[in-house]
């Protein structure tokens, strides 16, 4: 208590930031109980890392947390992480609903994290967050890095239009930041984050992540990928400049991806990052015809990692290169992707020829069927 006392009352003058690691419990609730005998404002910022307890006792914190919010007792809040443990879905809408409440006035809120939340908890805090009347104007920041990557379908779609209701309505004009897993999502859900994508009020989005994309029992992948490909190639993710897919299988899938990656409308992007994907040989051809300055001609960063391409993928590259003309690549990584020796005269003709000249580093880490001689 006179901690959150001395800190909500100005006892500190020179005091501008406050950095807080809690767990929510009992203790916590004693915390928030001397914020609201003050209130923290700017110029001083406040970030909160909750630490979740145990099962029952978390709420005690979240519930008091979220009633000083909605008092308007910590204008100043800067960023809020919801770390370990897991909310409860009444939690997760207290939460939500007190950061847009129409007295928190969070107009320095520049960043949500959620870490190893369930389903239930994510979609009830996104729920609550786009139910309440306020806008979150200086929010650049919100990630979602769940534990459980395979959704509940109706839990990830309530997700989806959550968060297409606070992008497409203006309520996170300032968001640059954004990063989801989709597995389970359906076609439902991905329309409704599709429309967000799609939405003149995404344009300042300057990095996205979109991961678990088909990789988890989705009953209709193709489908799926073809509305986000759609949204990819809307003209409103004007801005974007780093892009990272995860989780992308199966090679008309990763087809009708790049016909939204290649459309001309992401100019803009400068790296470009793929994790866990099934590329294999046709899929290299695939990304050799999206891998063109005309389509990506602001292109410096490529990353394929851990994504199956082996000899044929990384070679279809190449070979691409050669007849094509390359973005401006400098940096090229294709680790852990059961590469031999097979593709190192490919390369050194690349890189005897210049075809790009722009090139300062080409990865290969993790290839351990390519021996040390060769390296």
């Amino acid at each position: 208590v006179a901690l959150g006392e001395v800190l909500s009352t100005s006892k500190v003058p020179s005091l501008h930031s406050v950095c807080l690691h809690w767990k929510g419990n009992q203790s916590f609730r004693s915390l928030c109980k001397g914020f609201s005998r003050g209130s923290i404002a700017p110029p001083v910022l406040l970030d909160i890392y909750f630490l979740l307890a145990e099962e029952g006792e978390a709420s005690v914190g979240v519930t008091r947390f979220a009633e000083v919010v909605r008092e308007g007792k910590l204008s100043g809040l800067r960023k809020v992480s919801v770390e370990h443990g897991q909310l409860s879905r009444a939690d997760g809408a207290a939460l939500g609903e007190a950061l847009t409440h129409s007295q928190a006035a969070l107009n320095c809120l520049e960043e949500i994290y959620m870490k190893d939340q369930t389903p239930d908890g994510t979609a009830a805090f996104l729920s609550g967050l786009s139910r309440g009347p306020g806008s979150l104007p200086a929010l650049q920041s919100l990630k979602f890095d769940n534990f459980y990557p395979n959704g509940i379908q109706s839990a990830q779609s309530l997700s989806a239009q959550s968060l297409s209701a606070l992008v497409s309505g203006g309520r996170v004009p300032s968001l640059k930041d954004l990063k989801v897993k989709l597995g389970g999502i359906g076609q439902e859900g991905m329309q409704a984050f599709a429309a967000a994508l799609g939405s003149p009020r995404v344009s300042a989005l300057r990095r996205l992540d979109v991961l678990n994309l088909t990789r988890f029992h989705s009953a209709n992948p193709a489908a799926e990928v073809g509305i986000l490909s759609g949204a990819l190639s809307s003209g409103h993710l004007r801005r974007l400049e780093d892009f990272l897919v995860g989780g992308l299988g199966r090679i008309e899938n990763v087809r009708t991806f790049c016909v939204g990656l290649g459309s001309g409308k992401l100019s803009p992007l400068r790296a470009l990052h793929f994790w866990d994907c099934r590329f294999g040989g046709e899929g290299g051809r695939a990304l050799s015809e999206l891998l063109v300055a005309e389509k990506l001609p602001s292109l410096r960063t490529l990353v394929v990692e851990g994504s199956a391409l082996r000899d044929e993928g990384v070679t279809a590259l190449i070979e691409g290169w050669l007849s094509r003309n390359p973005p401006p690549l400098q940096h090229v990584d294709v680790g852990y992707n059961q590469l031999t020796d097979r593709v190192v005269n490919p390369l050194l003709k690349l890189l005897a020829l210049q075809r790009l000249p722009a090139l300062e580093i080409f990865d290969l880490l993790g290839n351990f069927g390519i021996h040390d001689r060769s390296k």
